[in-house]
């Protein structure tokens, strides 16, 4: 599989494909404060491995969660919540509560953000709900290796 090139439907696979942990990681989010992990996670059915991480900086309601290709280092899926409005390179404007999901335009990989409406994330939740969230929609699961 090319990964520089996917199409969506390609995509939505590698979304919904199961993915498992390399370690067992310890996933204890603290209410307040700065916080910083990083995971490998395998989808053993394609082959691919993948870097989940975690960010929340100085601002509490402010964070990112993001799954990427380990090969290329490209985002298959990032939320941001309370980070800044994006502008796709179509024009389509979005809020600082958004996600990026993979898309190639046919001729470069680029990150096209959407609003959360058709997603199961909610701006208002906290970091360790929307991980728990994100694990879910990303269909990561413990590691049986």
């Amino acid at each position: 599989m090319e990964l520089d090139n996917l199409t969506d439907i390609e995509i939505s696979a590698l979304i919904k494909e199961l993915k498992y942990f390399l370690k067992n990681p310890q996933i204890d989010i603290p209410m307040v404060g700065q916080y910083k992990q990083e995971e490998i996670v395998l989808d053993k059915l394609n082959n691919i491995e993948y870097k989940f991480k975690t960010y929340r900086g100085k601002l509490d309601t402010k964070y990112s969660i993001h799954i990427r290709f380990l090969d290329n280092n490209k985002h298959l899926i990032r939320l941001c919540i309370n980070g800044s409005n994006h502008t796709n390179n179509d024009g389509i404007k979005v809020s600082g509560n958004h996600i990026h999901i993979y898309k190639f335009d046919g001729k470069e990989q680029t990150d096209y953000a959407y609003e959360l409406d058709n997603f199961p994330f909610d701006k208002d939740d906290d970091l360790a709900e929307s991980v728990s969230n994100f694990i879910k929609f990303v269909n990561i699961k413990e590691n049986t290796i």
